[in-house]
């Protein structure tokens, strides 16, 4: 199998997208990045990336998780603190080099496809709780029309720590996507976890890609089509400290 610099499978397999995407109606396709594109979280390894190059302090990083595990959007909220001060042309530049030279995704196969395969016939967006500038090489990667995160709040070009717009995770992913949807409908929807379910929700059909238990019975109850972790699926770090 051939890959390109991002670990990307350059040849397409159709045989991987279920029909659940074959079938959506006109409108909107959203997918999820953490959890949902990879199995591991953007957010976190770029922080640590960054971190370990002292380009931000990592005395609040154990505080991060911890607020994380006890509230997943206030710790996605959180983490922007730890840029507080931030020239963010730094920041993107930063971004460019950790895709480039670091990143090491774990794609999801099925989910990368069907990607592809929805971009022919919809517009595609990716949205998620990581920060927006952090994400924002995906539309060079894939066939991604729109990335939306969690905005950094700028001073004079200066991340101030806090969010800007809407808080796009859990309930605020929803609230994001239909203000800026402009009443277009969202036809499909891909996620993985809790802070999905709201967006998952407004979505004529959602796909559930690998869930935890949970999310997986949650996902079941309202009729959306599961993909199963599969044998040694390896959970985000957060998860496992």
């Amino acid at each position: 199998m051939r890959v390109d610099a991002y670990g990307l499978r350059v040849d397409r397999d159709p045989s991987l997208v279920p029909d659940l995407v074959r079938r959506i109606p006109p409108g909107i396709a959203v997918f999820d990045a953490d959890g949902t594109l990879w199995t591991d979280d953007a957010a976190d390894d770029f922080t640590l990336w960054m971190i370990s190059t002292s380009r931000i302090p990592g005395d609040s990083w154990d505080t991060y998780l911890r607020i994380y595990r006890s509230d997943p959007c206030e710790g996605c909220r959180f983490l922007l603190t730890l840029y507080k001060g931030l020239d963010i042309a730094s920041v993107r530049s930063s971004v460019d080099e950790w895709w480039r030279d670091h990143a090491n995704r774990r794609w999801i196969p099925e989910v990368v496809e069907s990607l592809h395969l929805a971009s022919g016939t919809h517009p595609v967006w990716v949205v998620s709780g990581t920060p927006t500038d952090i994400l924002v090489p995906l539309l060079a990667m894939l066939p991604v029309d729109e990335v939306l995160g969690m905005d950094f709040e700028l001073s004079s070009g200066r991340i101030t720590g806090k969010h800007s717009g809407v808080s796009c995770t859990g309930e605020g992913k929803a609230e994001k996507i239909l203000s800026l949807a402009a009443g277009r409908p969202i036809s499909f929807c891909a996620g993985n976890g809790s802070l999905d379910g709201p967006m998952m929700e407004i979505a004529s059909r959602a796909w559930s890609v690998y869930p935890n238990p949970d999310f997986e019975a949650y996902s079941r109850a309202r009729g959306w089509p599961v993909l199963p972790r599969p044998p040694g699926f390896v959970e985000e770090r957060k998860f496992l400290e």
